[in-house]
């Protein structure tokens, strides 16, 4: 990935999440293509990169990821938004016993290879991270090593006592979603049972507490396989639907087809789905490509639902033909798609990346309206007042300097509830209890209305001296 001109300096919890997710996918590309593949010989060198950046930024000579209760964590700090595309390699490296990952920064891609392929073959009974890093020895791999495991009191330590986060879904959802790619990438089939499995537990859990849209809207960072994309795009379809209607079933199948609504982008070329440069009009051509190739996925299994084939098929496609796929007949986008595309859109607009600060909201609203027929306005219309003008986890600047996040909706649009934030650490976490004001309302912390959105890193910079 080729870092886009930037004034902001990349920070060293920054680059380990950006380590992270080059881990993570390089760990899907060894699990599906032979070492001279393209994707392998890509991956290997995008974890290379990344660990070299990582090092400048430190200053050390190597790199340690650690693994603590579930959690990635760099330099005592939890990386919830890394950890949510990390259960894969959290669990691999708990099956040989250890706690994390050391790199040193004159690893060579070969040696890259051997780890990945040690990682993620099952270990024998009894064997441990010692046995493993000796095997890498054996093989002349130096460089890569697993660190041991965790004890309390010695090496990475962070305190997640008082962590209330859905991150354990999170991981359940986008490591299932990583193996439907890894199924379909090599050409097999889709099992289905999970996929709404997740999704009933994504509604169980939007039906139990708002943690899930909290928890979503902290997500910094973009996910190699665009698999956080489309958990977020069922959380905020889902939500949405419950406005509209009661029926389970249905949302369930809601949620179904917003997981899978970009499978097709499994078959897309990896250099083409993550350029960070115009693409040309074959590369387009290729990119709208997936509607159609998820569609054509799905029509080849029996037992998958008609809604989840439309949404993937129409999430990109307009009134009058318009959009892609184009078809030779009329082709009217159904109630279920046109829910997963204004939440694709929506999504897409105000996603962070790597380095790309996200839009606000608001300005998304501005964007999504301004596309005229292209969206189904009046629907449009009911997703502002459902999401909210500032959405569940949107950080915000208070009229009297604070800094807060709203938990929740209330009945005037401008004055949400929110929670302050105090300490940088909180922005990675939600207090078992925590005071919750309504703007507006006496009682509230002397503020009495949002002055304007804030990204993580803009807290950060107010929550935090400049040198720290």
């Amino acid at each position: 990935m080729t870092r886009e001109p930037t004034d902001q300096p990349i920070d060293a919890s920054t680059e380990a999440s950006l380590l992270v997710e080059e881990l993570s996918a390089a760990l899907i590309n060894v699990r599906i293509y032979a070492p001279t593949h393209p994707r392998v010989v890509n991956s290997l060198l995008a974890v290379r990169k990344n660990v070299r950046n990582l090092a400048e930024v430190t200053g050390e000579p190597r790199v340690q990821i650690a693994c603590v209760e579930g959690m990635v964590v760099f330099r005592k700090r939890p990386l919830q938004g890394a950890s949510m595309g990390a259960a894969r390699l959290i669990t691999l490296l708990g099956d040989w016993g250890g706690s994390g990952i050391e790199i040193d920064t004159t690893v060579s891609d070969e040696e890259l290879h051997m780890f990945f392929v040690a990682l993620v073959t099952k270990p024998r009974p009894g064997a441990t991270f010692v046995r493993f890093n000796e095997q890498l020895v054996v093989q002349n791999c130096r460089s890569a090593r697993m660190l041991p495991p965790y004890v309390e009191g010695s090496g990475p330590r962070t305190d997640l006592g008082h962590v209330r986060v859905s991150l354990s879904l999170y991981q359940s959802v986008v490591d299932l979603l990583q193996n439907v790619t890894v199924s379909v990438c090599r050409g097999g089939t889709i099992d289905f049972g999970p996929v709404e499995a997740q999704a009933e537990e994504i509604l169980n859990r939007l039906t139990q507490t708002n943690e899930l849209q909290a928890g979503m809207a902290r997500q910094e960072q973009y996910d190699a396989f665009t698999l956080g994309h489309s958990l977020r795009v069922a959380i905020l379809s889902m939500n949405f639907a419950r406005t509209m209607t009661k029926d389970r079933e249905l949302l369930i199948r809601i949620g179904t087809a917003a997981l899978l609504h970009d499978v097709g982008k499994s078959l897309i070329p990896f250099e083409i789905l993550h350029s960070s440069g115009t693409l040309s009009e074959e590369e387009r051509r290729q990119m709208n490509m997936h509607a159609e190739l998820g569609a054509k996925c799905l029509l080849d299994h029996r037992e998958s639902d008609p809604l989840a084939i439309a949404a993937a098929f129409g999430h990109h496609r307009g009134p009058n033909d318009s959009g892609y796929p184009r078809t030779t007949h009329a082709h009217p986008v159904n109630l279920v798609t046109n829910v997963v595309k204004i939440c694709d859109v929506f999504e897409a607009l105000t996603a962070a990346r790597p380095y790309k600060q996200p839009m606000s909201p608001i300005r998304a609203y501005r964007v999504m309206i301004a596309m005229g027929d292209k969206l189904d306005q009046a629907m449009l219309q009911r997703f502002i007042e459902v999401n909210g003008i500032y959405p569940t986890g949107q950080l915000v600047e208070l009229d009297n300097g604070k800094v807060a996040v709203v938990r929740d909706q209330a009945d005037d649009p401008l004055a949400p509830k929110v929670a302050l934030i105090e300490d940088v650490a909180d922005l990675d976490t939600v207090a078992e209890e925590e005071q919750i004001f309504v703007l507006g309302d006496v009682t509230c912390c002397s503020a009495r209305a949002i002055l304007r959105e804030l990204t993580p890193d803009e807290v950060r910079g107010k929550l935090q001296p400049a040198s720290g």
